[in-house]
């Protein structure tokens, strides 16, 4: 036998008010969210970060319009996701900014390391002058310094080779840690960076910014489709724009390069669309300052 529920018009009236009473999370108010989180702690002098918020506000401002007109459009979607990728940057540069504060304020610690080297190197003078015969100082400075070079140079590698992913490969060769960056992160035949792009060079700013002694020659390089001379002019402009990206993020210019070698530096066969894939691509080629200095 079947039971039937009947409601009263007390019950029913209630289980109506809590429905109309449910809070709705619309797209609009998911990109504020995102963007006021991303705004959250931000230190006061990460001006690259507000600037990328501004962006996002901006995109927060036209999604408010699509929705306000038709609440079911197709673009809310690509909106929204560009409204959260903009906060996603704009919280790892504020990160990278907290960082640099912090290097800032332990300023007075580096320098007492400092004139610790500088006592050693006085006694190393001393040794070779003749006034000290045991050579043990010195011996032990050079180590040190070779201890802590090679440290710091670990610990950065450990971190780039955490960027590994189906858009970045880490590689290394003579000429220093490679990070190929996939041609997808480019429109077709543009320089202009997505948003994908900015978020991963926005992590490998933060690394740089922390590791001092690495320079970056940032190289385009397109496959053989078109002519020579518009591929030279698109690698070209595409290095210069990360390399743009980079010194906006606070990378001292003077650390980096850009060049566009077009079709000339191919690492697979020009003759099948995999191969054509693989050489679109732009190279962050990382060397250590100090292994060139003797």
């Amino acid at each position: 036998m079947k039971t039937i529920k009947i409601l009263t018009l007390g019950a029913l009236a209630a289980s109506i008010s809590f429905a109309a009473d449910a809070p709705t999370v619309t797209p609009v108010d998911q990109c504020r969210l995102a963007l006021d989180n991303a705004k959250t702690n931000l230190p006061s002098n990460a001006y690259a970060a507000k600037l990328t918020l501004a962006e996002g506000y901006g995109t927060l401002n036209a999604l408010e319009t699509i929705y306000a007109d038709d609440d079911e459009s197709k673009l809310i979607p690509t909106f929204l996701e560009n409204c959260k990728k903009y906060a996603e940057i704009a919280k790892l540069q504020g990160e990278t900014q907290a960082i640099q504060n912090h290097i800032a304020e332990n300023w007075e610690k580096r320098a007492a390391t400092n004139r610790t080297i500088e006592a050693i190197q006085e006694q190393i003078g001393e040794a070779r002058s003749g006034k000290v015969s045991d050579l043990e100082a010195e011996k032990q400075a050079i180590k040190a310094q070779k201890d802590k070079l090679e440290a710091s140079k670990n610990e950065a590698m450990d971190k780039l080779n955490a960027l590994q992913s189906q858009m970045i490969q880490v590689t290394k060769d003579a000429r220093g840690i490679i990070l190929s960056m996939s041609d997808i992160l480019f429109d077709v035949g543009r320089a202009t960076l997505k948003t994908d792009l900015m978020t991963s060079l926005a992590k490998i700013a933060g690394i740089l910014s922390v590791y001092q002694q690495f320079d970056v020659s940032i190289e385009g390089n397109t496959d053989n489709t078109g002519s020579e001379e518009f591929n030279m002019t698109l690698s070209q402009q595409r290095a210069e724009n990360v390399m743009k990206f980079l010194v906006e993020q606070g990378i001292a210019e003077t650390r980096l390069t850009a060049k566009g070698l077009g079709m000339t530096m191919p690492i697979a066969d020009n003759s099948t669309k995999e191969g054509r894939q693989k050489n679109r691509r732009v190279d962050l080629v990382i060397t250590d300052r100090t292994q060139k200095v003797k």
